[in-house]
């Protein structure tokens, strides 16, 4: 899927006005699958889109740079238990973004980890595409926090596919149609870590 990312990475690039001479850094969690992720795309721009990122004139940096701001939410008690469990959390994002139910992170300490990234990474890279390549979570939460949601805890309805690429901007309009998630059934297992 990363590879496959590469051209909607393109696309999305192009919509948002990158020029000749830009340059696109990758910044990752240094989980695995974030960063295998990141490299796929890479690879897939070096390889399969090396004519169009020509044309384009981009300069694409080689380097992912490790970021640990970007790793993945931690659920606390429900961390190595089924994907499905986190749907328990969720609802509960909705109505409090400062709760820590089952030792979660909060969504709030989420949108404080990412400001910090975010104000690194301004420092570090001026005048350049950065791509985050993170979790759903962490990239739903960062979404709606740029855009200035009203309620950040909403975060859940605003699904990332795997491999999904968005342009992250400053207002609440540009975010997609939310889906809301269907709790599930008393029970069972109704949710696969496809999902999630």
């Amino acid at each position: 899927q990363g590879r496959q990312s590469a051209t909607t990475l393109l696309d999305v690039l192009q919509q948002e006005g990158a020029k000749a001479g830009d340059t696109v850094i990758f910044v990752s969690s240094p989980f695995a699958r974030a960063r295998q992720t990141a490299e796929a795309c890479l690879d897939g721009l070096r390889d399969d889109n090396k004519n169009r990122v020509r044309e384009m004139g981009l300069r694409i940096t080689d380097k992912i740079v490790m970021e640990n701001g970007l790793m993945e939410r931690y659920f606390g008690r429900l961390d190595f238990d089924r994907i499905y469990t986190y749907a328990y959390v969720w609802p509960m994002d909705a109505f409090d973004v400062t709760h820590t139910a089952f030792n979660v992170e909060s969504v709030a300490a989420v949108c404080k980890r990412l400001s910090q990234v975010l104000e690194k990474l301004e420092q570090e890279y001026n005048n350049c595409h950065i791509v985050w390549v993170s979790h759903a979570d962490v990239l739903q939460i960062g979404q709606l926090f740029a855009a200035n949601a009203e309620n950040v805890g909403t975060f859940s309805s605003y699904r990332f596919k795997n491999g999904e690429v968005r342009a992250m901007k400053r207002t609440p309009d540009s975010l997609p149609d939310p889906s809301p998630l269907e709790a599930p059934k008393r029970g069972t297992a109704r949710f696969s870590e496809a999902d999630a």
